[in-house]
């Protein structure tokens, strides 16, 4: 597998295609990023977080990094819960 992602990588930054492939791939996550769509799929995830994470902060009293970090863990690991069960409903 290592010598098959080598082989992968050497080609796309040793040959003239391979640098225009990742040159096109570089463009289209660009206009990925810049398109209206990311900026509002972001923003709602955003949201979603904000309301997750701010009344479990104020809980917790979320001051040190250690803190922080776990809170974080959880909120991710609620907003997956919540994904998974919107696409099974």
């Amino acid at each position: 597998m290592e010598v098959v992602i080598g082989f992968a990588l050497g080609y796309w930054i040793g040959t003239s295609q391979g640098r225009q492939g990742i040159q096109k791939a570089l463009d289209s996550a660009q206009a990925i990023w810049a398109s209206p769509e990311t900026k509002r799929l972001l923003s709602e995830g955003l949201t979603a977080f904000e309301s997750v994470a701010a009344p479990a902060m104020d809980r917790m009293g979320a001051k040190s990094s250690s803190r922080r970090s776990a809170l974080i863990s959880t909120v991710v690991d609620e907003l997956i819960e919540r994904r998974q069960a919107r696409r099974t409903a």
